[in-house]
């Protein structure tokens, strides 16, 4: 501790004393904030894998949904919209950011006439400070997709929400619409997989050199996808909170781990959003919160035992009490 913070504890007793520490508030980076404390949903669907492709025209920099930006003036003087304005999504292909300003206004405007965003503290950072898009790449893994969804209030009775039309979106870009669907209730404090499900190589293909041109040399070229032999899956969640948790396990391939927040229908946010994942990438969900979750998920094949495995875990079972497993042992 420094003097001025021995000083601040000076009245509590110092055995208690010795046993605190302080709790680090600093923001990592995203990359870092995404690959080990995790971020919310809501932030991967502008970025989405895509934020690569300098979006804003005239920087190379990473947009992440959920975050306050400023407009430049003769932008928000032409839409009406009053600063801040808080990125909520974005047109298809990026072409435009989609914003809402305080008043819940809305505006479609081009990404080169958002300024900088905000701090946390509500100062304004620098291009320095403002994540590059090399950041949102760099953990992304590689086949997954994260996509927002729209999900309705219906006063007095519930909420509506649609999942993917099968034309439309980015279901319809990878051409990947499931043949089996299946629903799953978590109990509170319990949590699924991990599971993972191996890719399909072609007969005399080596594996590296066949995933590395699926996912990486010719990733727009989904055709070469082999959903008919593969379990992709896609889902969405209708109650409850998750903690999504997804590491990459193909061979060769650098682990990276995507950890972030999702919430079910029943809670209406940025982070209401469909998740795809691809064979090869090691998935586990936990519920978050004292609240059950209800999931819809879809898969590319009927389910095929030999195509899941899974690294089994104490939190996916109810162990009996040891003074009953002694009474029930011969």
């Amino acid at each position: 501790m420094s003097k001025r913070e021995k000083n601040l504890w000076q009245g509590i007793d110092p055995g208690a004393r010795n046993a605190l520490s302080a709790r680090d508030y600093r923001t990592a980076s995203f990359a870092q904030e995404l690959s080990e404390r995790g971020v919310d949903a809501g932030e991967l669907v502008a970025a989405d894998g895509k934020q690569g492709k300098n979006v804003g025209g005239h920087r190379k920099l990473a947009y992440i949904t959920g975050t306050k930006y400023m407009l430049g003036p003769l932008t928000a003087d032409s839409t009406g919209l009053s600063n801040p304005v808080t990125l909520v999504g974005a047109t298809p292909g990026y072409k435009l950011a989609i914003v809402r300003d305080g008043t819940g206004k809305m505006a479609h405007v081009k990404f080169a006439n958002i300024s900088f965003p905000l701090n946390p503290d509500g100062t304004l950072s620098t291009v320095k400070d403002w994540p590059r898009a090399s950041e949102v790449k760099e953990p992304w893994i590689p086949g997954v997709e994260v996509f927002a969804r729209k999900v309705h209030a219906q006063r007095h009775r519930g909420f509506f929400g649609e999942f993917v039309r099968r034309d439309e979106g980015i279901r319809a870009q990878i051409g990947f619409w499931p043949k089996q669907w299946s629903a799953a209730r978590m109990f509170a404090n319990t949590a699924k997989g991990f599971h993972v499900h191996p890719p399909s190589i072609p007969e005399n293909a080596d594996a590296a050199d066949w995933l590395r041109r699926v996912f990486i040399d010719e990733s727009e070229n989904c055709s070469l996808r082999r959903y008919d032999d593969e379990q992709w899956d896609v889902m969405f969640f209708l109650q409850g909170r998750v903690e999504m948790i997804l590491c990459d396990s193909r061979v060769d391939f650098p682990r990276r781990v995507m950890r972030f927040f999702v919430d079910g229908d029943n809670h209406r946010s940025n982070n209401n959003v469909g998740i795809v994942v691809p064979p090869g990438v090691a998935h586990a969900i936990r519920a978050e919160g004292a609240e059950d979750v209800i999931m819809v998920y879809g898969t590319s094949t009927i389910f095929h035992p030999e195509f899941e495995g899974r690294i089994a875990s104490e939190v996916e079972g109810a162990e009996l009490p040891e003074g009953w497993r002694k009474f029930l042992s011969p």
